[in-house]
């Protein structure tokens, strides 16, 4: 019997709407026009992910109902022929992460043995979070036990039981205080990164998660990843970073590897990640930030918001313009330059 691995803990925020948005063009201040409507109806977003491939906006967001109703109906207005699909979901939250590759592959290999479907994964630093269908939750929960174990509580029952009559905690709330410029802990700073962009078949997934694995075992561990539909049921569309490779460096190309899949790369990028203490609880995160780079003609192909952290992926020529825009844009202690 293989070892489980231990992790802190995990929370399922349940009772979203998931709204997975699929806007064609090049248009590359779509985002930002985007979460600035949402900002302005005071929608807090639980969860986004964005990325540009194929001539085409993909995005995923998850809000309260109450949220999800203004965000469909200030969408719909702002952009009439905009492609939108809506359903009551639910977020799983799996930390801290560590940028475990391995426990990326062990989770989209359980899915793939449960039967479970990930709608749309964001990555950051601290969590891995899954946008999954309501119906699905509760033997989510129970299944993670197989693979994971958690100190907090040992059993399925212990972590229903802690949860009971704390569910409002969980809750992603809109903070009253809003700061003129929000504060975050540090700004990551991730240079010299390749941008792989691909659709998968759905039964691909897991097999991709074991390719990360491979990767990380050979010293690439990747610094970005979010996942999500690709337009149809039977595929998905995938967007993650890896460090640039060198000539000494033994795995076979990512499209050698990964069968039947489409993949375009983009190099050299560099891959952002911050933190702070009311991301997850205030709205307009994401708008402040893509309406700054939007503002100063800086591109973002990826980008990712959920558990209080903000990350995304930039063209290394705009680094030090995103670095200022930034840090003109929230309160930034330190720049952490990664390798």
């Amino acid at each position: 019997m293989s070892l489980r691995t231990r992790l802190g803990g995990f929370k399922i925020l349940d009772n979203v709407v998931w709204i997975s948005l699929l806007h064609p063009g090049e248009d590359p201040g779509f985002p930002a026009a985007l979460c600035g409507r949402l900002a302005r109806e005071k929608v807090n977003l639980a969860f986004l992910t964005c990325e540009h491939r194929e001539e085409a906006w993909r995005l995923n967001l998850a809000a309260e109902p109450d949220g999800a109703e203004k965000a469909a109906a200030a969408t719909k207005a702002a952009f009439p022929g905009i492609r939108a699909d809506g359903s009551t979901s639910g977020i799983l939250s799996l930390f801290p992460h560590r940028s475990d590759p391995g426990i990326t592959s062990a989770l989209l290999d359980l899915f793939d043995r449960k039967g479970i479907q990930a709608e749309a994964m964001a990555h950051s630093n601290s969590a891995i979070s899954v946008i999954l269908r309501d119906a699905v939750l509760d033997m989510t929960a129970g299944a993670l036990f197989e693979v994971f174990c958690f100190g907090a509580y040992r059993t399925p029952a212990d972590w229903r039981l802690a949860r009971k009559g704390k569910e409002q905690l969980y809750r992603e709330v809109v903070a009253s205080y809003q700061e003129k410029q929000p504060k975050v802990y540090a700004l990551e700073w991730y240079e010299r990164q390749e941008l792989f962009q691909m659709r998968l078949n759905r039964p691909e997934i897991p097999l991709m998660g074991k390719r990360l694995a491979d990767f990380a075992r050979s010293g690439r561990m990747f610094t970005f990843l979010v996942l999500g539909p690709s337009g149809d049921e039977e595929t998905a569309s995938l967007s993650f970073c890896l460090p640039a490779s060198s000539e000494n460096d033994t795995p076979r190309p990512i499209p050698d590897r990964i069968p039947g899949t489409a993949v375009r790369k983009v190099s050299p990028v560099a891959v952002f990640s911050m933190n702070g203490p009311h991301f997850g609880d205030r709205y307009g995160i994401a708008s402040d930030l893509l309406s700054a780079f939007s503002a100063e003609g800086i591109a973002l192909p990826a980008f990712s918001c959920s558990i209080h952290s903000v990350m995304g992926v930039v063209f290394s020529r705009d680094s030090d313009r995103a670095i200022r825009t930034i840090r003109e844009c929230f309160e930034v202690p330190s720049v952490i330059r990664k390798t």
